[in-house]
């Protein structure tokens, strides 16, 4: 039994089940920060992780799940979420991702303080660069909202966490099954009307309608990489960027 090794869901698992156990409270009552950090450290949980889950719930970033809908259960989650924690002070850490976000021409469309959401910018000129975009430099144009939260990690560090809702572009693919099989029906209809032998129109209805469903599908899994991967380097950007310079750092730069 002592050489017995758990995976990390079974990890997990006992680590949740045995901060159920050790709870004082009633499941019913409400917990404090203080009490909440006892409790995780009866699990063997550190406190700075504590503080910062409890930041994040406070600032919205993390919320309880749902049930999956209908597409999600097809499809899969309909979030993107991708986190990195980075070196630098919140603050200086939300600077970089502003910049870094706007320059994907987004911009911030709510500002809860640690978390934010940002949008498409308005107005013909983002539009029409976002529709030019044939060099992919705009990798974030299918991303209609990103939720961010940029949280204190400690040590000088942040957390940012990005969140991208892929709801509509899984909709997406629900026109466009529809659209195949409204081809699928057209195609039927002029067979018929051919006096095509009835196999035939119904191997054409269902040829259109399953290449319309797997065309669509496959146009979300491109979307959703690229996304998914547009995410990540931005990451890596933010990573990567050098610190801030002094006016004198400027000045005498070569």
């Amino acid at each position: 039994m002592d050489d017995e090794r758990l995976t990390p869901a079974e990890v997990q698992l006992v680590l949740r089940r045995a901060a159920e156990l050790e709870r004082r409270a009633p499941a019913d009552e409400a917990l404090s920060p203080a009490e909440v950090a006892t409790l995780a450290s009866e699990v063997g949980l550190s406190p700075a992780a504590v503080e910062q889950a409890l930041a994040e719930v406070r600032a919205g970033a993390l919320r309880e799940p749902r049930p999956p809908g209908p597409l999600e259960r097809v499809l899969g989650a309909s979030t993107i979420v991708v986190e990195r924690t980075l070196t630098g002070s919140a603050d200086e850490v939300q600077r970089r991702v502003e910049r870094a976000l706007k320059a994907q021409l987004l911009r911030k469309q709510r500002d809860f303080g640690a978390r934010s959401i940002w949008e498409h910018a308005p107005g013909w000129l983002p539009s029409l660069r976002r529709a030019l975009d044939w060099s992919r430099t705009l990798p974030l144009a299918d991303a209609r909202t990103i939720d961010v939260s940029i949280i204190a990690a400690g040590d000088g560090r942040a957390t940012v966490r990005l969140a991208v809702d892929v709801g509509a572009m899984q909709r997406q693919v629900v026109a466009g099954a529809s659209l195949g099989t409204i081809a699928g029906i057209a195609a039927a209809l002029v067979l018929w009307a051919m006096q095509t032998p009835l196999p035939l129109e119904w191997l054409a209805a269902a040829g259109a309608t399953a290449a319309g469903s797997i065309a669509s599908v496959r146009n979300y899994r491109q979307k959703l990489t690229t996304t998914e991967t547009a995410l990540e380097r931005l990451c890596d950007s933010l990573e990567h960027e050098p610190p801030p310079q002094s006016p004198l750092d400027l000045l005498f730069a070569r």
